[in-house]
């Protein structure tokens, strides 16, 4: 195809960065690299997602055909689609808040609204089937939050702010779905896509709901790199989450923000960071602008944030460009709760649970209170398979200790003199996840049944900081 047809569909839609992408392809075939690469820039993340997935040749021609037949076309389709509807009646039935209320957000319902009404909506009536689609959507700016699904909430709050926050500069927003159990919303690294925000290449805002029950419909599969783009998002947020906790603690001791993830990563005892995990150090810088701006744990995390009046760098650099709002979904610092009654130790973000282990108690040697995490150590005993297992986390100053142990079968059960046991696997990665100064509190009827163990291969990625161990002490907990 010439690039004459390409030329034409650009001039028609300047912010088709798919389109900027193919016709910079069609100039480097001929040997135009400049004007290549200036389509190139146009193409932004476009250019450089597709650089990196080596897509077949014949996927670019169908998709180049396809949109000189979507700028030939002289007439739109008018239909409202079913979506529309579900989407309004959850917002409607489901209660939003009155217009006063913390969270509610009026101009994102009244869009909904309108979108109802409208007759210029030219998603045909395979939209979500078509793979070419389906294709430029992974392609275009993908930004992710996460909303409450369940006890009557469908995610409408994540699904308005996912709604207000798309544009020009955010064509696909996907809310992933988190379940409830009571007061609490449980991460997880596999949640499931419940809706995605798209721009379509009219620039019109649609939405697809991926719940078949919800919308009533036979939803089209999500795309398998949405579902990877996902994952590491989830990852991400947990890096982020424990990285910001991190660093107010060394605000706390030290009346001074750090200036690098390395001074949280020392060698043992100023270990505030055991553990370092990738990106870490990539978005340290907006984390810290964040804190210093006083930006970090306000609000529920909804992703209702904005990126407007924001002095945090923007562009491919940034470290939360991926993240509605522009900043981390987990914002509030992490804590840890154990449970007695459940024998759960559950570490939490605001109302969010990340993980929830089953643990080893004392019963009412256990004691009940808030403490936090005093001492962070690897191999307590010396070595790792002693009786408190390889990784220690003591409780204030006391005899008190969250670690492992060399009699698994007692995890579920009351056998210790009043620590927490933790299976190795578990309190290695609770050791990597919680910084040193993590507030923890113990008590009854906390925290819900659920166990939220990521399999194997999804567990926290962490690596270890050298020398963490500390020879010069032998450790008397009441184990």
């Amino acid at each position: 195809m010439q690039n004459t047809h390409l030329r034409t569909y650009v001039k028609k839609h300047p912010d088709n960065k798919m389109a900027w992408y193919l016709l910079g392809k069609e100039y480097l075939g001929e040997g135009q690299e400049a004007k290549a690469n200036y389509c190139f820039q146009q193409a932004g993340e476009v250019y450089e997602a597709f650089e990196r997935s080596k897509a077949p040749a014949d996927i670019w021609v169908d998709y180049q055909e396809k949109l000189v037949e979507m700028a030939e076309q002289k007439e739109k389709k008018h239909r409202v689609r079913k979506m529309w509807l579900t989407l309004l009646m959850l917002l409607a039935l489901a209660g939003l808040p009155p217009a006063d209320a913390p969270g509610f957000n009026r101009d994102a319902a009244e869009a909904l609204a309108s979108a109802l009404e409208s007759t210029d909506d030219s998603m045909d009536s395979e939209s979500g089937n078509n793979p070419m689609e389906d294709l430029a959507l992974v392609a275009k700016s993908n930004v992710f939050t996460a909303g409450a699904f369940g006890g009557g909430d469908q995610g409408e709050a994540a699904l308005a702010a996912a709604w207000s926050g798309s544009g020009a500069k955010v064509q696909t927003s996907a809310v992933l779905g988190m379940q409830v159990a009571g007061n609490w919303t449980l991460w997880k690294r596999n949640m499931a896509v419940k809706y995605i925000v798209q721009t379509n290449s009219s620039g019109k805002l649609t939405a697809q709901s991926y719940d078949a029950k919800q919308c009533n419909c036979e939803p089209p599969e999500v795309l398998p790199e949405i579902k990877r783009l996902a994952q590491a998002w989830t990852a991400k947020q947990e890096s982020a989450a424990a990285l910001s906790s991190a660093m107010i603690t060394y605000k706390k001791q030290n009346g001074s923000w750090p200036k690098s993830v390395a001074q949280l990563a020392q060698p043992f005892p100023n270990n505030i960071l055991g553990d370092t995990a990738p990106g870490m150090t990539r978005m340290f810088p907006a984390l810290l602008a964040m804190h210093q701006q006083g930006q970090m744990g306000k609000g529920k995390n909804t992703g209702e944030g904005t990126r407007e009046g924001s002095d945090l760098p923007q562009g491919k650099n940034a470290a939360f460009v991926d993240t509605l709002g522009g900043k981390p979904f987990l914002q509030d610092r992490l804590e840890i709760i154990v449970d007695k009654s459940r024998h759960k130790l559950a570490l939490i973000s605001g109302d969010t649970i990340i993980r929830n282990y089953e643990v080893g108690l004392g019963g009412d040697r256990t004691p009940e209170g808030s403490f936090v995490i005093s001492d962070k150590v690897v191999n307590p005993n010396g070595r790792s398979n002693g009786e408190f297992g390889s990784r220690g986390m003591q409780l204030s100053e006391t005899n008190y200790a969250i670690h492992g142990t060399n009699e698994p079968n007692s995890i579920g059960l009351d056998e210790s003199l009043g620590c927490v046991r933790m299976s190795t696997e578990d309190v290695e990665e609770l050791f990597a996840l919680a910084p040193q100064g993590t507030p923890v509190r113990i008590g009854k009827d906390l925290l819900p049944e659920t166990a939220m163990v990521p399999e194997a291969k999804d567990r926290y990625r962490y690596t270890l900081v050298p020398k963490q161990n500390n020879p010069n002490k032998t450790y008397h907990w009441l184990n």
